[in-house]
């Protein structure tokens, strides 16, 4: 007859080598192990030097600062006007945008193809017609729409419109951010995707088109004068 000692002995010890392979396990779940031999990421080929950067922005200020001062001069003379020279988000919000036009796109069934960046200036007005506040009156600002290609591979902006049903639509926009002629309004679907139930939106009035959309367009950056600071 076996010693009941020893049998229990052996059994605790396999208890303790399963239970410490699963932890491992577990735990190799949790904090994936860095492959050491994945390729750095390689710095895009639109990367400049900090040299040309430097011209550029002083080619702004000798051939635009001077204009848009004495503008903005001559219609407020009671104050001197800064011209922006830069706008900033934090990071997160970046990320967060990036991750919620993506989100649309899928529900909408498009490809996004290019974010573009179009310069814009805030009208001098304390608020736009829905009442929301402008932060910056006068000043140059920007702003990031996507994009996504036709069927002869040209980009397009484009919004999305949702119907009462929830269908998501998307809709082209003219480089000037017009709504385009709607029986032309179609985008190219990902290969594969069954047509909505309409494949545009009806004959609406601009001014309708325009409230009746889910826009994917970034503004309201912090715009900042020339910072005093070296």
């Amino acid at each position: 007859m076996k010693n009941p000692k020893r049998a229990a002995s052996i059994f605790a010890i396999g208890v303790s080598l399963v239970l410490g392979t699963l932890s491992c396990t577990s735990e190799n779940e949790k904090t994936p192990t860095p492959d050491p031999e994945a390729s750095p990421i390689k710095a895009p080929a639109q990367i400049v030097s900090l040299k040309q950067a430097k011209m550029m922005y002083d080619a702004y200020e000798d051939r635009r600062v001077s204009l848009i001062e004495r503008y903005e001069n001559q219609q407020h003379p009671e104050e001197k006007f800064d011209v922006a020279r830069f706008g900033s988000y934090d990071y997160q919000t970046i990320k967060n945008y990036l991750s919620y036009i993506e989100q649309e796109a899928k529900k909408a069934n498009v490809e996004i193809s290019t974010l573009r960046f179009y310069f814009s200036n805030y009208p001098d007005l304390d608020s736009f017609e829905d009442g929301r506040k402008i932060k910056h009156p006068r000043q140059n600002s920007f702003f990031l729409i996507p994009t996504t290609k036709n069927e002869k591979n040209e980009d397009y902006a484009f919004y999305i419109y949702e119907d009462n049903d929830g269908n998501n639509t998307p809709m082209y926009l003219s480089d000037n951010l017009s709504p385009r002629n709607s029986t032309t309004n179609k985008l190219n679907k990902r290969p594969g995707h069954q047509k909505s139930k309409a494949s545009f939106v009806p004959n609406f009035t601009k001014a309708l088109i325009f409230q009746n959309n889910k826009s994917l367009i970034l503004n309201e950056a912090d715009m900042t004068p020339p910072p005093y600071r070296d």
